[in-house]
């Protein structure tokens, strides 16, 4: 079967090019022939460009901002790394940036069916169009195959407007079958949007370590763990010092594998303090570790992949829903923590791997399930 898979932009985001990369393969190794949808929304008019250059020019003048007016230029610099991993291991449609190119293709391509997810492709405020994750474009094509897996609101409140409520609403009765990736989002699919759904795993566990550590090579040292890896998306002075707390404890090291700076800090003229580094290193550094420290979901999910102890700092901002729901599938609620606060030496091991694997392996099974019923 010809199938389209509609997922978040591509790029910036370790864990999202991961769960692409994922559910690519496993729809590949079933037989299908499978293309990501290459996406994004339109970059914002002229009169909002104008305003940032603006808002640019007046912080370089007091001093505020040292990164060049043209910083986000530089986007393809940055993240040329991981862009070489997507186009050497997802195969992908041509760059599309609005609906009339978006219709067009999927007009000229003929696919059987397509895939909404994963990630939190449902978050209105983290996608690009909402009412495009929930396929408006095809409302006039009944004979494509609708399906959500593992489509995630992020947090366990509703975030729609009321009129994007009662679009989306619309637009969700017509999917052929629909899954969520938190529990949470069964409960918001039946009061929000009136359509039944199953909860189901993030499509990188559904590939196994050795998935992974065929990626990463020589990059693995087998026998040899050791460091605490750290990976914060929102970094700060209470992370770092509870990440070297453990280190100490555990008588090591901490080390990361990220920027040296986020986009959002434009304190550096040097272009390379924001290079990200590449995506098999990234995936090395969890293999590689003693123990992991991160606020990530998908820091937590390849955490538990690779089999280290780890805590996972519960990021509200970006939503904690996520990281509750897979910890309680797995019996492993204890190694989520509210704040860097909650790091003690009490909780640095005591993970029983035998039983978490085998409720990783039953959950498995049913989303592959759900995949191979509805496809």
């Amino acid at each position: 079967m010809k199938i389209a898979i509609m997922t978040q932009p591509l790029g910036k985001n370790y864990g999202g090019i991961m769960q692409a990369f994922a559910l690519q393969k496993v729809l590949r190794d079933m037989g299908h022939e499978a293309v990501t949808v290459d996406y994004n929304s339109k970059q914002p008019g002229f009169l909002y460009s104008k305003a940032r250059l603006a808002y640019r020019l007046a912080k370089k003048v007091t001093g505020k901002r040292k990164a060049a007016i043209n910083f986000e230029k530089n986007i393809g610099f940055f993240t040329q790394d991981n862009q070489n991993f997507i186009d050497s291991n997802i195969i992908q449609s041509k760059y599309i940036d609005n609906d009339r190119d978006l219709k067009k293709h999927f007009k000229k391509n003929k696919y059987q069916a397509v895939i909404v997810g994963s990630d939190q492709t449902w978050r209105p405020k983290y996608s690009p169009n909402i009412y495009n994750y929930y396929l408006n474009f095809l409302v006039n094509r009944k004979k494509i195959k609708r399906i959500a897996y593992a489509s995630s609101f992020g947090v366990d409140n509703w975030e729609y407007s009321a009129e994007e409520t009662k679009k989306c609403a619309k637009l969700a009765i017509l999917f052929d079958a629909i899954s969520v990736r938190e529990q949470s989002g069964i409960e918001l699919c039946k009061k929000h949007l009136g359509v039944d759904s199953e909860c189901v795993l993030d499509p990188t566990m559904l590939l196994d370590k050795e998935d992974y550590l065929e990626l990463i090579g020589d990059r693995y040292k087998e026998g040899k763990s050791e460091g605490v890896y750290t990976y914060f998306l929102d970094s700060n002075e209470d992370k770092v010092t509870a990440a070297q707390y453990v280190a100490d404890k555990l008588n090591t090291h901490t080390y990361k594998c990220q920027a040296k700076r986020s986009l959002d800090d434009l304190s550096s003229k040097d272009l390379n303090d924001y290079r990200i580094p590449d995506v098999q290193d990234w995936l090395a550094s969890f293999a590689n570790a003693e123990f992991i420290l991160t606020d990530s979901f998908h820091g937590m999910v390849f955490s538990i992949i690779f089999g280290k102890p780890f805590l996972v700092i519960a990021n509200k901002e970006r939503g904690s829903a996520r990281f509750e729901s897979l910890l309680k599938i797995l019996s492993l609620d204890s190694r989520l923590i509210s704040s860097s606060y909650g790091v003690d030496s009490g909780n640095l091991n005591g993970i029983d791997w035998i039983k978490v694997n085998k409720n990783l392996l039953n959950e498995r099974e049913k989303s592959l399930s759900f995949i191979s019923n509805f496809i």
